[in-house]
């Protein structure tokens, strides 16, 4: 455990570093409220447990607690555990620092035998919060990854794009937004059945990623649709890179027992450009406009949609 000792008398902390070095634990100290907030900023995310003395000069442990669960709570950030240490055994000093953020309370002298029994009991909140830490970790990353692609969720996608229209306001670098769908994809599941289709969605998707780069920002919005987002470039440099994708797409076969799959794509493109009549919805309607125009006027190409087209 990495446990965060705070406490203003020197004697209190040789001790208690003493006690818990010999139940291996990580220690770090802080001499005052103010600097235990701010060793918290630092390694926060490392921390198992804080032992909190309560009276202190300037910054006192109850105050230093109530900002670190207001950071926590401000950061979303996992509850950790917090021990108070004090002179007093007042049932209103007891009362006050578990409302202040506290999760137990220990008496002075500290008692080596009931800290290391208190230390085995926060070991098992640690393992238990560490375990939902990763639980939480992992459905995150269900829920904003396609299953089957690895590409973006929709969800996730829509969240990306909202990063990139903060991107814009603060260094005004346009992006556009592509949005492709395979065409007569129903085709291809019923004649080489649903394991086939899914092997071509896989296929498409590294086409893209060949011909762009690993980094360029893929969803899949749902069935054979997909979404891209391409950063700091021109209409002109945006359709040359998506009409690039739609070729490379067009001359890699998909091989699935056997059979050589053919498939092409047809892609709609819209740029952000302005905060002021754009919004995620308005964007992403065009570029379906561009799509859909795609789709209609023969199918294998790239449409641009500039904003004036919007209806």
């Amino acid at each position: 455990m990495k446990v965060l000792i705070v406490d203003d008398t020197n004697t209190d902390r040789v001790l208690l570093k003493l006690y818990l070095s010999k139940l291996d634990c990580v220690v770090i100290e802080a001499h005052d409220g103010q600097e235990a907030i701010d060793l918290f900023l630092e390694h926060g995310q490392d921390l198992d447990l804080i032992l909190m003395d309560v009276t202190m000069p300037n910054v006192s442990g109850i105050e230093a607690v109530k900002a670190i669960r207001s950071i926590q709570e401000s950061q979303k950030q996992e509850w950790l555990p917090v021990i108070f240490l004090s002179a007093s055994s007042e049932e209103e000093s007891i009362v006050e620092g578990i409302l202040a953020g506290g999760d137990d309370y220990l008496i002075k002298p500290i008692s080596q035998k009931i800290l290391s029994v208190k230390m085995l009991a926060m070991q098992r909140i640690a393992d238990m919060r560490r375990r939902l830490v990763e639980t939480n970790l992992a459905l995150e990353r269900l829920a904003s990854t396609d299953y089957l692609t690895g590409v973006a969720s929709r969800r996730a996608f829509e969240s990306a794009l909202e990063q990139a229209m903060l991107h814009f306001r603060e260094i005004h670098m346009p992006f556009a937004c592509g949005m492709f769908d395979l065409d007569k994809f129903k085709a291809v599941n019923d004649t080489f059945g649903h394991d086939a289709g899914d092997e071509v969605l896989i296929k498409v998707v590294q086409c893209v990623r060949a011909s762009l780069n690993d980094k360029v920002i893929i969803g899949r919005l749902g069935g054979e649709e997909f979404g891209v987002i391409l950063e700091n470039l021109n209409e002109a440099d945006a359709f040359a890179a998506f009409d690039k994708v739609r070729k490379y797409i067009e001359s890699h076969v998909t091989t699935f027992e056997g059979h050589d799959i053919p498939v092409t794509v047809s892609i709609g493109v819209a740029m952000f450009h302005s905060v002021e009549n754009d919004n995620i919805n308005t964007l992403i309607k065009r570029a379906d406009q561009a799509l859909y125009e795609a789709k209609r006027s023969g199918r294998n190409r790239v449409i641009y949609h500039a904003r004036n087209m919007v209806h």
